[in-house]
């Protein structure tokens, strides 16, 4: 055990040094720090995971207000205990945070048992902390849907571990957002043995039914007396206590004063049953080695981030790139066999956190490092469709809800498919797309499209159709393109031309005589009647339940036009002006915000114009100064993921235009890529020559052959080969001439 601190303790504080010889021996997984990201409002879950685990367990914390962070951590305040369910990355109000263990010695005192920590340790697959107050050393591991605890207790002083059912994440948030306690049980099996259940409502996607979170614990030592509490009254030897909505209920085990003790805990959670829970911690967690499930999760880790192999990099770059990589696979969760809803043979994911994060640079990079897992998570979103008859735009503990702008499973789904991935029922997904797209729903706060009627008489989404009508047009009509392409790969020329006809939409909220900045003509929501919003300027935004844009700006969302940037160049006035309309978006203050993903493509829209070499100086900018190590190493939200991606795809010199088979060619950070890709294929991405200064692609190659043209197709990186960038302090004429392809090249 000694060794074991001794190695995580390196780990945790980056002997940067590593990272050549870390790479070299394939364990990419000790490059990374779960503590990258996790204060400054990226809100990463630092706890132990597996790639895509569905127990996180990790600890939780209350700010002096009472209210807990949305990851359970934060940099300075007392821990409560240990919670067994995070999300990772997120805003808003919390989500999970469910079976608090607590390990504290001298009497039990459930209602107060926080601590002060020292002594924070983290890595791949490991987490360790001193609770000062008690002098307890707690370390633990993680398996898919089950965990390890070891807890050293000081001599002296009787040992206990609570097991607080009563306890959620609360956020605080005053828009309805907070979760709360539904009901709870719990029990004592036997002086070594505890179960329980945990039943929420509410939360970020202001569930209005419960999700339930069973557990079964055991330790390797037995108590020697136990007792439960609800609400404040403790009641020593009582073995079950059932509590009501909204009260702290648990449970506590008691081990004798004697010299300093270890204590073993495994613990299993389940969204089925008891016994499930009980069953998923045998499964994975026969024994009560710590070493061995920590050496088996950062297997687990070093198997997914050897996807990409980089070489003549920092060691700073080394941390923040394969932190990047395992960042973007937390979530969603692969809950499948625990779908309390229904049964299926299908793959279940849950903690889509939301699509509208995750479609723009998530799912591409695992389509591209992680295709078996991609298309999981697709069929995982049809079988959703099917089971509960809407795609997600988000999804959490069960249930559909949040929807933040258009219904872009599309995107996922028509990525997915112009991408090759094989093993998917494709009619069953263009029917799940159509079904968005004609179908008005209930309440457009959960699922599918709000101001749909509007949408389909005048050809936008009015202020009185809907909240946010100038973003949700603009999505709506990038999601349709996507439905247009999946049709047309599928034969149904009738539907292809109906949402390729409608992928044009956006320029219905083109205000051509609006003016900022020295630039005219701007997306603009409109009333019903076609009167523009008044009064009103291209820089009135919302975050929600607002008249303009959800994240962003009318400068922001005029730019978003994945399906058609030539289109949108036009519109402009040509790529000279678009060229100096895209350098005053991002140098005026507040018009661009990186922390916001409607902004992901934009850096990468001059090489439409003919520019790219604006696209490798602008990508260089943005990461230098906003990305990096430590603690606030993200810009904001991680958004499960999706930041980090954004990252991880510019550090490699690619980037993908979601929802099509294109991949726009920016400018490396690493002298060598290697894409370890599907069927044994290798993909790598060298940039000759490049500097601190020389941060421009002058000239390419693929395969040998001269590469005239700023993007890649899908299919030329999947068989596998070698793109050659050479590297400049001057931009050449490179890349000037044929764009990526647009809707205007469509027939």
């Amino acid at each position: 055990m000694k060794n074991l601190l001794r190695a995580v303790a390196a780990v945790a504080v980056l002997a940067l040094p590593w990272g050549a010889s870390a790479l070299a021996q394939n364990q990419p997984a000790r490059l990374v720090d779960p503590f990258l990201g996790a204060a400054g409002g990226g809100n990463v879950f630092p706890g132990p995971v597996v790639p895509f685990g569905m127990i996180k367990p990790g600890p939780d914390m209350a700010r002096p207000n009472g209210f807990n962070p949305n990851a359970g951590w934060d940099t300075t305040d007392a821990i409560l205990g240990f919670s067994q369910t995070h999300v990772s990355g997120t805003g808003g109000g919390d989500k999970y945070g469910n079976v608090l263990v607590t390990p504290t010695s001298g009497a039990p005192s459930p209602l107060d048992s926080s601590s002060a920590r020292t002594d924070e340790k983290a890595s791949a697959g490991y987490y360790a902390v001193t609770l000062a107050r008690y002098r307890v050393r707690a370390e633990i591991s993680a398996a898919r849907r089950s965990a390890i605890y070891v807890f050293h207790f000081p001599a002296g002083k009787p040992a206990n571990l609570l097991f607080n059912v009563g306890h959620c994440l609360v956020s605080g948030v005053a828009t309805g957002e907070n979760q709360s306690i539904s009901g709870s049980r719990i029990k004592v099996l036997s002086p070594t043995q505890m179960e329980g259940s945990t039943s929420v409502t509410g939360g970020w996607n202001k569930q209005p039914n419960s999700y339930t979170v069973y557990f079964y614990a055991v330790t390797d030592s037995p108590a020697q007396t136990w007792g439960t509490w609800t609400g404040s009254e403790l009641d020593e030897d009582a073995k079950e206590a059932v509590g009501p909505a909204k009260t702290s209920n648990g449970a506590w085990l008691q081990f004798a004063a004697a010299g300093a003790r270890t204590v073993r805990m495994k613990i299993g959670i389940s969204f089925l049953s008891v016994e499930q829970a009980r069953r998923n911690v045998a499964a994975e967690i026969p024994g009560f080695d710590l070493e061995k499930v920590h050496a088996a999760a950062v297997a687990a880790w070093n198997q997914a981030l050897s996807k990409v192999d980089i070489a003549g990099e920092t060691p700073e770059q080394a941390q923040a790139f394969y932190t990047a990589l395992y960042h973007a696979m937390l979530m969603p969760t692969d809950r499948t066999g625990e779908n309390p809803l229904w049964q299926s043979s299908e793959p279940y994911y849950d903690d889509y956190y939301a699509i509208w994060d995750i479609f723009r640079s998530s799912a591409p990079l695992l389509t591209l490092i992680a295709p078996q897992r991609e298309t999981d998570i697709v069929r995982s979103l049809i079988n959703i469709y099917e089971h509960d008859g809407w795609l997600p735009d988000a999804r959490s503990g069960n249930y559909n809800g949040r929807t933040q702008g258009g219904s872009n499973a599309e995107f996922m789904l028509t990525d997915a498919y112009v991408k090759g991935l094989k093993g998917i029922d494709w009619k069953q997904a263009l029917a799940a797309e159509i079904h968005d797209a004609e179908v008005p729903p209930s309440d457009h706060f959960k699922e599918g499209r709000g101001g749909l009627e509007d949408w389909h008489k005048l050809g936008y989404a009015s202020l009185e159709g809907t909240d946010r009508p100038g973003s949700v047009s603009m999505e709506y009509a990038a999601d349709d393109f996507e439905i247009a392409l999946l049709a047309k790969g599928l034969g149904d020329t009738a539907a292809y031309r109906t949402y390729l006809a409608r992928s044009g939409n956006w320029q219905n909220l083109w205000d051509a005589d609006l003016s900022d900045g020295g630039f005219t003509g701007f997306i603009r929501p409109r009333h019903r009647d076609g009167s523009w919003l008044t009064p009103f300027t291209a820089m009135d935004s919302c975050s929600w339940n607002g008249k303009t844009f959800y994240e962003g700006n009318s400068w922001t969302y005029s730019f978003f036009v994945p399906q058609n940037g030539a289109g949108l160049i036009a519109k402009m006035g040509g790529p000279a002006t678009f060229v100096k309309r895209l350098d005053a978006f991002f140098d005026v203050p507040r018009r661009y915000d990186v922390g916001d993903e409607p902004g992901f493509l934009t850096p990468y829209l001059y090489i439409w114009a003919g520019r790219p070499d604006k696209t490798d100086a602008r990508v260089r900018q943005i990461i230098a100064a906003h990305f990096g190590t430590g603690l606030k190493g993200l810009p904001g939200n991680d958004d499960s993921g999706a930041m980090s991606s954004w990252y991880a795809f510019g550090q490699m010199g690619i980037f993908p235009n979601a929802g099509q088979p294109v991949y726009l060619i920016g400018s490396p950070a690493f002298p060598r890529t290697t894409l370890h890709l599907a069927g044994g294929k290798n993909f790598t991405i060298e940039a000759r020559n490049l500097s601190a200064a020389n941060i421009y692609v002058v000239a390419a190659t693929l395969n040998g052959k001269p590469l005239d043209r700023a993007w890649l197709r899908h299919s030329e990186i999947t068989a596998g080969g070698t793109l050659v960038l050479t590297m400049d302090s001057r931009p050449a004429h490179w890349g000037e001439r044929n764009p990526p392809p647009s809707t205007a090249a469509l027939p």
